[in-house]
């Protein structure tokens, strides 16, 4: 009964017809169905005047019965089966497609333009395309300059039981004889794999369209002729004789349109105007000598636009109620393109057209400061526009006002017609409003998925023909990280977990602050995969690139489609409807231009890249601190039985709780507490702990470990080594050799005591110490301690002065050093480039050479005085953290033959490390954001172009994306990094087009902590599509949540000879005598560690001056 009332439903409000038989054995009835197409002449009229209820009803409808409906010949033609157990044909599909978001990604086919073509060579490109590239390139072409309707992507191909092909809307259950057409987007988003070139993609693509004129915004209720100031003042053309009229410009005293436009008055307008159809730039020499330059380029073609008398749009705080003058809004069109990148790679954009453009390629670079010239400048004077944001200008969107401004009535140029136009404009309106752009291309454009992102707001109020999206991740769980993993299949293997430790299951699964969807094992390929919220969350930024930023007409006219259409049948709580994955690949294949893997690596083969964790222990020290970590996290658990507000892992403390993950990862580096991690509080009141404990009546696996908890407090409390140490945030590092009274002058607080086997220095100490005694090597011992009691009562005046912690003042100096380190090789590289083409210098002098040239101090060799300093036999030891001597030593065994890049999230870490390179004497270069951007261009640069620079310190979240490193061929994570996309955009600063080398990449893990957790977590979400955040992973939250406390190792009682490095002499690199190498097998412990560093000083007065040899300046190809 229920399927004759829904049939009965259907049929009449004329969803379908049926009609009914008995079978041969008269006891089974067959009902045949036919679906009425939306597109059938007949009921078109009818089908259109349904409400929304019967439409919303008879949706329900058709999604119950549609799924049953059996389509072979045999049922049409009622023939009962033989067999029940015979297979069955489906109207719909019932294969279950479980591909994420990332798969349905992947399998887009690699797309080939049928239009368009680009040759071996463009005009004014200087580098030669892969094939890849120029197809890329066509198919941006086709679809910028098509006008051919594409099929509604919304649709998806279905035969009925005749074979006969219709199309079926799985979001509406509606279907259509014809294949409905939509208008094609002029634009798309470049998303080609990371590291294959999307920048000279983009440059090929702007070349090979460079003399391509705008053309004036579409509207169907005003006429738009495209027109020139000669033109419209003087030619007596209908169109130019309305326009003139239009304006009320008819009577001005400014008109010359009595004579006939000369041969000359013709061709400066029908230049301008044609764009692409007339080659100027092969005469631009002949029309400069003629003196027609000039003119040609005041000559500026443009349009007008009037305002709009329909209702209001609903976007833009340029459409407004008020009455306004009725004068013509002037929008210059133009050849340009307005490229936005993020301010980070603006100087590497600069680099990459200096690198592969010839010189007639016109671009201005829009810099925080840059004063941005006129509209008509803009508009005629420039090829290409480089800007890392529109801040400034967004303030700037008065444009009603132009709509106020009387047209121009500036006197013609001496002996011509055309106006010399010095209309200043108006102040409250960008310049950028008052043109037609040809193309916006926004680089690293993932950023305008986010709906409430200040470029998008500023976009909907530029007139743009054409936008590009250029990005290698379009959404956060689409990664571009496959090119060069085919030459390296055993990657992933080395990414095993650790088989001491495993990863703890909890026994229940709490997904509420989570994602809902599924991850997929072997044996649940029959299961559909349930979309959950983090699917759902891409699906939207993807949806407001398409609708909103690209404003592809068919989604950009009804904003909501996109998620009616697509999003819902995919997230359907049952799983993604019938059709609804494929409905979203030819969404995406729609709009994306990209390449399989499989095609680039028939061409392009990049070096092999290694990807391998490296497993350590904490030093002792480093054990305590982080177990204080770990005691207040224990105790906040169990005193407040793991519920209300005050429990840390409650959703309210979401905030603290990262602040307490942070910081326990700054542990795993090293970590110092000026409130000693609040031991002292916790032994305080520890009896108070215990006796609500009891009371509470808590498990005995809670008790146990309050028990712990306190205990390891305890510890920490009574070492006073340990709380010597957070009195400052530097590292200590092992020292040998030193005089007592030079120790204690120079050691800052109770880490002077020797009372201990070992003595502790900080590093910035150590470089003082050695920077004072090579300065003075016959310095005696009371002088060195007078020195270093100096030192430190002005480093304390310093901080006082500053109100600022010691470590603080000490980044500072770094800081101001690498800067004027930074300048004094830019200078020596611009006068090694003159030295190369005016001297005849020997290419292995030409260093030394250019720096005695500009009086810039070279590497010291080692006095022969040294010997003979009280500090000649002073030795530097590890420090206390394990992580920091890992770098040390892959940086003083490979440094020499190649560059590092180190990543990691937090900049004290990364000051650390700067410390630390200083004292190895190994020059650096920061990446962070106490860097300034125009700081951070330079020392891209200098890294990419000098080999004087080794390691470049990056944090992630900046150096990340974008940059190309391909100077490097190490990189090193001081931590995992959880999201995948992230890691994989960073490795691809090395590994991309242009490197040469293999890549070896290291992240470093502490054994029994969060870290090996997250790589085991991360190894377990592979392939599922979704990378919650982390705090809220369940697997994560589980082991976060249960802490667990290290065992504290025994501190050596002494360290082998083979870890000294003299303080005196240089530190180089002796490659052959490094054999520490820790892989995910080995154990990365103090120990371990062998540095092996050869004393260059020689007893009997010999020095090896073989210290530093001269290395020559590379510049990037």
């Amino acid at each position: 009964d229920d399927v004759f009332c829904k049939l009965s439903f259907l049929t009449e409000h004329q969803f379908l017809r049926a009609t009914c038989c008995l079978g041969t054995s008269q006891r089974v009835l067959y009902i045949r169905i036919y679906l009425i197409p939306t597109d059938f002449p007949v009921a078109q009229k009818s089908l259109r005047h349904r409400s929304e209820a019967v439409l919303k009803e008879g949706h329900r409808h058709l999604q119950a019965l549609l799924p049953s409906i059996v389509q072979d010949q045999r049922s049409w033609n009622a023939d009962e089966l033989p067999s029940i157990s015979q297979p069955r044909n489906y109207f719909l599909p019932r294969d279950i497609d479980n591909r994420t978001m990332a798969e349905i990604y992947n399998d887009l086919p690699s797309l080939v333009s049928s239009t368009s073509t680009v040759g071996q060579e463009i005009r004014g490109l200087r580098s030669t395309l892969y094939e890849y590239q120029r197809q890329s390139v066509a198919v941006m072409i086709e679809k910028e300059l098509s006008n051919q309707p594409v099929q509604d992507p919304l649709y998806i191909p279905i035969s009925n039981v005749h074979g006969e092909r219709f199309y079926f809307q799985p979001s509406t259950l509606t279907a259509a004889r014809e294949g409905p057409a939509v208008a094609r987007c002029k634009g798309g988003i470049l998303c080609e794999e990371l590291g294959t070139g999307k920048t000279v993609m983009i440059l090929g693509l702007i070349l090979a369209t460079v003399d391509q004129l705008s053309q004036p915004e579409e509207s169907l209720l005003d006429y738009r002729p495209v027109m020139s100031p000669l033109a419209y003042r003087t030619f007596p053309a209908d169109e130019c004789h309305n326009a003139r009229r239009r304006a009320g410009m008819h009577k001005s005293s400014t008109l010359d349109v009595t004579g006939v436009p000369s041969l000359v008055e013709i061709l400066l307008h029908r230049i301008r105007t044609w764009g692409d159809k007339v080659d100027v730039r092969s005469h631009e020499e002949q029309l400069e000598a003629s003196n027609l330059w000039q003119l040609l380029q005041a000559n500026t073609p443009f349009y007008h636009h009037y305002p709009v008398k329909s209702p209001m749009r609903a976007l833009g705080t340029s459409r407004t109620r008020d009455r306004v003058s009725e004068y013509p809004r002037v929008m210059h069109l133009t050849t340009a393109t307005l490229v936005v990148v993020p301010v980070n790679l603006l100087g590497q954009w600069d680099r990459e057209i200096l690198k592969h453009c010839h010189s007639t390629l016109r671009y201005l670079i829009i810099r925080q400061t840059t004063q941005i010239p006129s509209a008509k400048a803009l508009a005629s004077d420039y090829d290409c526009l480089l800007s890392s944001g529109f801040r400034r200008e967004s303030v700037k969107n008065k444009v009603v006002q132009l709509h106020k401004l009387k047209p121009c009535t500036c006197a013609p140029f001496p002996g011509s017609r055309v106006p010399n136009c010095c209309c200043p404009g108006d102040p409250a309106v960008s310049p950028l409003f008052q043109i037609r752009w040809k193309r916006l291309v926004i680089d690293e454009g993932h950023t305008s998925g986010n709906t409430a992102a200040t470029l998008n707001y500023f976009v909907r109020e530029l007139s743009i023909e054409r936008k590009w999206i250029v990005t290698g991740t379009p959404t956060s769980n689409i990664l571009g990280l496959s090119l060069g993993r085919k030459q390296d299949d055993d990657v992933e293997n080395d990414f095993a977990i650790d088989s001491t430790y495993s990863l703890p299951t909890p026994a229940t699964t709490d997904c509420s602050t989570s994602d809902s969807s599924s991850i997929s094992d072997g044996g649940a390929e029959n299961i559909a995969r349930v979309w959950g919220t983090y699917d759902y969350v891409n699906l939207r930024k993807l949806g407001t690139m398409i609708s909103d930023f690209l404003a592809v007409p068919q989604f950009h006219s009804d904003l909501k489609l996109f998620g009616s259409h697509v999003s819902v049948p995919l997230c359907d709580r049952r799983g993604p409807r019938v059709g609804a994955v494929k409905v979203l690949s030819q969404v995406m294949e729609m709009v994306m231009i990209r390449h399989r893997i499989e095609d680039i690596e028939e061409e392009v083969v990049l070096p092999p890249m290694r990807h391998t964790p490296i497993y350590m222990n904490l030093d002792a020290y480093a054990v305590k601190s982080y177990n204080a970590m770990q005691a207040s996290i224990a105790i906040n658990a169990i005193d407040s039985q793991r519920e209300g507000q005050d429990y840390m892992f409650h959703p309210r403390n979401a905030k603290n709780l990262q602040v307490a993950m942070d910081n326990l990862s700054q542990g795993m580096f090293w970590s110092a507490s000026d409130i000693l991690f609040n031991v002292d509080q916790i032994r305080h009141e520890a009896p108070k702990f215990m006796a609500r404990a009891t009371e509470a009546e808590v498990s005995n696996d809670d008790m146990a470990l309050l028990e712990q908890a306190l205990a390891h407090a305890e510890a920490a409390a009574k070492d006073p080594l340990w709380r010597a140490m957070q009195q400052h945030e530097d590292i200590p590092f092992r020292v040998t050799g030193i005089d007592a009274a030079v120790l204690e002058a120079w050691t800052r607080g109770k880490l002077k005591d020797r009372s201990r086997v070992h003595d502790f220095m900080h590093a910035n100490r150590l470089c003082e110490l050695r920077a004072l005694v090579r300065s003075r090597p016959l310095m005696n011992l009371d002088r060195l301690v007078e020195e270093g009691k100096a030192l430190d009562l002005n480093e304390r005046a310093r901080c006082e002065k500053r109100s600022a912690h010691v470590h603080d003042v000490t980044n500072a100096a770094q800081m101001k050093k690498m800067v004027s380190e930074v300048k004094d090789e830019l200078e020596v590289m611009k006068e090694k480039d003159k030295v190369y083409q005016t001297e005849d210098v020997p290419e292995t002098d030409i260093d030394d050479f250019v720096r005695r040239k500009l009086g810039h101090p070279a590497t010291p060799s080692p006095s022969k005085l040294l010997g003979s300093s009280p500090l000649s036999r002073t030795y530097i030891g590890p420090s206390l953290s394990t992580k920091l001597n890992f770098i040390i030593s892959e940086v003083l065994k490979h440094s020499e033959k190649e560059k590092f890049l180190i990543f990691s999230n937090s900049p004290l870490t990364l000051a650390h490390i700067a410390e630390t390179l200083s004292l190895i004497e190994t020059k650096y270069l920061r990446y962070t954001t106490d860097v300034s951007p125009p700081l951070r261009e330079q020392c891209v640069m200098t890294f990419e172009s000098s080999d004087t620079f080794r390691v470049f310190l990056m944090e992630l979240k900046l150096g990340a994306r974008g940059l190309n490193l391909t100077s490097a061929s190490r990189v090193i994570f001081c931590e995992p990094v959880w999201h995948p996309d992230v890691e994989a955009q960073a490795i691809k600063r090395a590994h991309r087009i242009g490197q040469t080398k293999p890549i070896t990449v290291k992240t470093l893990v502490i054994r029994h902590t969060a870290e090996e957790a997250m790589v085991s977590r991360r190894h377990l979400l592979k392939g599922s599509g979704k990378v919650p955040r982390m705090t809220t992973d369940v697997g994560m939250r589980h082991f976060m949540e249960n802490p667990r406390f290290l065992a504290v190792p025994t501190e050596p009682e002494r360290f082998p000879s083979s870890l000294q490095i003299s303080l005196l002499t240089h530190a180089e690199p002796q490659v052959q005598n490094f054999t520490s190498t820790h892989t995910s097998e080995d154990s990365a412990t103090p120990s371990a560690l062998n540095l092996n560093v050869i004393n260059t000083y020689q007893p009997d007065g010999t020095a090896d001056r073989a210290l530093k040899r001269p290395r020559t300046v590379r510049f990037a190809d």
